[in-house]
């Protein structure tokens, strides 16, 4: 009984907490002007020093790693500074908040009803998964997630818990937010030459996105210094970001922007080649800043970027440039998370996209993934992206 009020008050918890964080991201996008980008990467990154001052905040893996509970009030703190920081403009993605958040608030709830550190575990890992099926409305990606990223021991009581928290959470989400794609996609025909593309799309996706988790880890190695700084040098980041989106708008926040440009416009060669380019660096330079965020949206952009410059090269349509831009964001996603599973379903249910070229992301995803496993280590935690 006591494990049944955990399951679903977590899942109701993490799909409200979906929905809040995504009402909150657009109210602070609804603030206009570079002033207010910089006003947002000081303020985050003033709360970061603020609530690093007695230590590092402890994340969902760690947490399972060690079987100790989350800390409610700093977990939330931290999610909701990494919010302010992507709304303001910073390259990183916002979705390790929101799971961040709902884990925080299961593992409280384990504690209130006295759960064993084992059965906390699990819960807490199902509602992190679960608070992404929210914010993203993907209830298959939500649970992939958890089964096969999350560091927990697989079992049939990890798979009915979240398969139920999942569930709870996404309807949770669909009764605040409503029930639609994230992205707009065409409507596309199977085509033989998106099929071609995708073994191109394998090795360039295995070397894309290691190149990219080499480029994780250096900034993340280099983001470890006094955090007085943090201020000053999150605001900095905020003010780079915001001045090369003056020349190219689209770089800005997570990469949603880069991927609805791929899905659905008909953008000229040289914008992808310049995002496939800029994209990568911004986020780097944003985690060197000291920023927390996560990087599944980013190496999604980047992949969409890397398909979309082959699409327009190739003389394609508009449609087809979409479905080669969601292949390489599987492709690049899959290496980026280690997840070649959970990078295919949460590219096809965030565009719910036609179910032929489902079984072409998970191909791509798997391969790419293998291929990369041969590559020198990055070191580079993508499991908390």
């Amino acid at each position: 009984m006591r494990l049944a009020v955990a399951v679903v008050t977590g899942g109701i918890a993490a799909g409200i907490i979906g929905a809040a964080m995504t009402w909150l991201v657009h109210l602070i996008q609804s603030f206009h002007g570079w002033w207010w980008a910089l006003a947002g990467g000081f303020l985050a990154g003033l709360g970061w020093w603020w609530l690093r001052r007695s230590g590092p905040v402890r994340h969902i893996e760690d947490s399972l790693h060690t079987g100790s509970p989350l800390p409610l009030g700093r977990s939330l703190i931290d999610a909701l500074l990494q919010i302010l920081a992507v709304a303001s403009g910073l390259s990183l993605g916002k979705e390790q908040a929101p799971r961040q958040g709902a884990a925080a608030l299961t593992s409280t709830i384990a504690g209130w009803v006295r759960l064993s550190p084992e059965q906390r575990g699990i819960v807490v890992a199902a509602s992190a998964g679960a608070g992404l099926a929210a914010v993203y409305n993907v209830p298959l990606a939500g649970l992939l997630f958890t089964l096969e990223i999350l560091p927990v021991r697989r079992s049939w009581r990890l798979l009915i818990i979240a398969t139920t928290t999942t569930a709870l959470a996404t309807i949770v989400s669909w009764l605040l937010l409503g029930r639609r794609p994230i992205y707009q996609f065409p409507n596309v025909d199977f085509s033989w030459s998106i099929v071609a593309w995708a073994l191109l799309a394998i090795p360039l996706a295995a070397i894309l996105g290691s190149g990219f988790l080499w480029l994780i880890a250096r900034a993340q190695r280099f983001a470890t210094f006094d955090p007085r700084w943090l201020p000053l040098t999150v605001a900095a980041a905020t003010g780079i970001v915001i001045g090369v989106s003056h020349l190219i708008p689209d770089v800005t926040g997570n990469g949603e922007v880069i991927l609805q440009t791929a899905f659905t416009a008909d953008s000229p060669l040289w914008l992808f080649a310049a995002l496939l380019l800029i994209k990568p660096l911004l986020t780097g330079l944003s985690l060197s800043s000291g920023a927390v965020g996560g990087t599944l949206t980013p190496a999604m952009a980047i992949g969409a970027a890397l398909g979309g410059f082959v699409g327009v090269a190739c003389g394609m349509d508009t449609p087809l440039v979409a479905a080669c831009a969601l292949v390489g964001a599987a492709g690049v996603l899959a290496v980026v998370q280690r997840a070649p599973y959970f990078a295919a379903f949460i590219a096809w249910e965030l565009t719910w996209a036609p179910w032929w070229i489902l079984p072409l992301l998970v191909v791509v995803a798997w391969a790419a993934h293998r291929l990369a496993m041969h590559f020198p280590p990055s070191h580079a935690p993508a499991h908390k992206a």
